[in-house]
């Protein structure tokens, strides 16, 4: 496939590119920028492929083709998923165990009805086949989100997420609520817990009393479970009509970060985030996506997602922390999401 052998080309040429393909669909669209310049991005009216980080305090880039290439997939040369075992590094789980115990304790004890905790993972890997790991990804993960982006002075990323941030064309738009974990056991027809009902309805109602005071036509569908990858999320969706006093930096300011990868009330959530994790997300639960290309504007939450840069891979995942919550059981889940990246590597 040509795009392939273009990304090939552009990671040699150390030239910024992203590769993407939508939810459900067989277009696979690269971008490549022939000059290596980081342009920030700064401005809801531009125009290109935003990477935005999770804490908007840091800088988020816009990549602005020199060069558009598009593709249809097909299923040749994939590889199998990659044979790997769950193993309990102790000093790391018991690190996610003391976060776990502590955002338990602040929910009691303050307003925080919900915090969303994470982890990074380190893998050495000084060979990472990122076309053949990238192929991978697309083949097995065909109901998500799915990118490759690099700029040699950033690193790379690549992830497959199922949460939409926003989606904008003509005025209607849609997004969605995504909370709740259990993992896929060959059937959607999945039990669901209190702490996850709880989780997810938490979510919805954050998302429609913050949207429904500003746009129009507002819609909620019923709760639906979903399979990405290994996992099944409870879902809504939400749609709407945009006002024309209302901007795409408004909405996307009252959505992210969302409620899903930071917690309820959002400000007091991410404030313990980032008081705790003790670590930088950088564009983990951050969003990325086209801004007002071809009339449209479709963004996503960066999660399943991996970063490359000095030989080393970076695995990041979390979970949603309610007062229900089991730490045991928080680690465990985020061992199964780190298994969505580790399978695909090659």
């Amino acid at each position: 496939m040509k795009i392939l052998q273009e990304i090939t080309q552009a990671i040699a040429e150390e030239k910024p590119f992203v590769s993407y393909r939508n939810p459900n669909e067989k277009q696979l669209h690269l971008w490549v920028q022939n000059s290596k310049e980081l342009k920030l991005f700064t401005d809801f009216n531009q125009s290109g492929f935003v990477f935005a980080p999770f804490d908007d305090a840091q800088t988020a880039y816009l990549l602005f083709p020199d060069k558009v290439f598009v593709d249809t997939l097909t299923s040749e040369s994939v590889k199998p998923f990659s044979s790997v075992s769950i193993k309990d590094n102790k000093q790391d789980k018991q690190k996610h165990i003391n976060l776990v115990n502590s955002a338990i304790k602040t929910i009691k004890t303050t307003e925080i009805s919900k915090v969303v905790v994470s982890r990074k993972e380190t893998i050495k890997r000084a060979n990472f086949n990122c076309v053949q790991s990238f192929k991978n990804l697309l083949a097995h993960y065909t109901n998500a989100y799915c990118y490759v982006w690099y700029h040699p002075k950033v690193g790379l990323w690549m992830g497959a997420t199922p949460e939409t941030l926003l989606k904008v064309h003509q005025q209607q738009f849609t997004t969605m609520a995504l909370a709740g974990t259990l993992p896929y056991q060959g059937s959607i027809n999945a039990t669901w817990g209190a702490k996850e009902l709880e989780e997810q309805k938490m979510v919805t109602d954050y998302i429609e009393s913050h949207l429904k005071p500003v746009v129009s036509d507002l819609s909620l569908s019923d709760v639906e479970t979903v399979k990405a990858g290994n996992l099944l999320h409870l879902r809504t969706k939400i749609s709407g009509s945009l006002d024309h006093c209302n901007s795409l930096k408004n909405i996307v300011d009252l959505l992210h970060p969302t409620p899903a990868v930071c917690g309820l009330p959002k400000e007091q959530s991410k404030a313990f985030i980032l008081a705790n994790e003790n670590y930088n997300r950088s564009f983990y639960t951050g969003y990325l996506g086209v801004v007002n290309w071809n009339a449209k504007t479709e963004l996503f939450v960066n999660l399943r997602c991996l970063n490359w840069v000095n030989n080393l891979i970076n695995l990041y995942v979390g979970g949603g922390i309610t007062a229900q919550s089991i730490a045991e059981k928080e680690w465990e889940e985020t061992q199964a999401k780190s298994q969505v990246m580790k399978k695909i590597l090659v």
